[in-house]
């Protein structure tokens, strides 16, 4: 299970990330139907059930939203391994945001912290609605800090790989030939700006897919399959 896992890593985390966050802190608290077990090691750092389980009714409820009668049971079962992969692809890059040195400073957190919708009243942070709207998931303020540090700091590694990524002139000729063979010698020049910014979108998700995965294979993961299908 584990190998696989490494060969379809998922990038979950980037584009949706201020939804999942706010989904996460106000609808995800469910309580874990697998006990305090263990679910997985990413090097020295455990994996509860607990994380899990928010991970994974998240993940649940948003799909049963979306595909309403077609969500089944089956499908809600692979599911399990799409919360797995989230938690390990997390872990994985605030471990290598940490060797590389990458920090997130208090100035930085909190102005990360303010901008977050749910704590505003009139368009302007409220202290007040902040600390009634952790004390309402039980969640301490110094915790939830903790998280946003941690969610912060994957999104520096993740913007430094995608950085990185570039497109050239012929690629992109080549890729939007490939993509649209029947396309006319005008189409290219017509839409090259939006196909350029899909494609290099594409590129950079590739990229960093790839990425997490070169740090999961010299990463050791350890994964309690049996607490995964309880």
């Amino acid at each position: 299970m584990l190998e696989s896992m490494r060969k379809n890593m998922k990038w979950l985390m980037w584009i949706t990330v201020a939804l999942v966050t706010i989904t996460f802190l106000f609808f995800g608290i469910y309580p874990s139907n697998i006990g305090g077990e263990t679910v997985a090691k990413v090097g020295g750092y455990v994996i509860t059930a607990e994380e899990f389980n928010r991970v994974y009714r998240n993940i649940y409820d948003t799909y049963r939203q979306l595909l309403k009668d077609r969500f089944n049971e089956s499908f809600a079962k692979s599911l399990k391994v799409q919360a797995l992969q989230e938690l390990i692809g997390d872990r994985l890059l605030i471990q290598e945001a940490e060797h590389i040195g990458l920090k997130v400073g208090d100035d930085e957190l909190q102005t990360m912290i303010m901008k977050i919708p749910a704590f505003s009243q009139g368009g302007k942070f409220d202290r007040i609605r902040y600390e009634r709207a952790l004390h309402s998931i039980n969640m301490t303020p110094a915790v939830f800090e903790a998280n946003q540090r941690e969610l912060r700091l994957r999104q520096k590694l993740a913007q430094l790989v995608m950085d990185g990524v570039t497109v050239t002139e012929t690629e992109l000729a080549a890729a939007y030939k490939q993509q649209h063979p029947k396309a006319t010698s005008g189409d290219f020049e017509k839409n090259k700006e939006s196909f350029r910014r899909t494609y290099l979108s594409g590129k950079q998700r590739d990229a960093l897919t790839a990425f997490i995965r070169g740090i999961s294979n010299r990463t050791s993961i350890t994964i309690n399959e049996k607490a995964l299908t309880s």
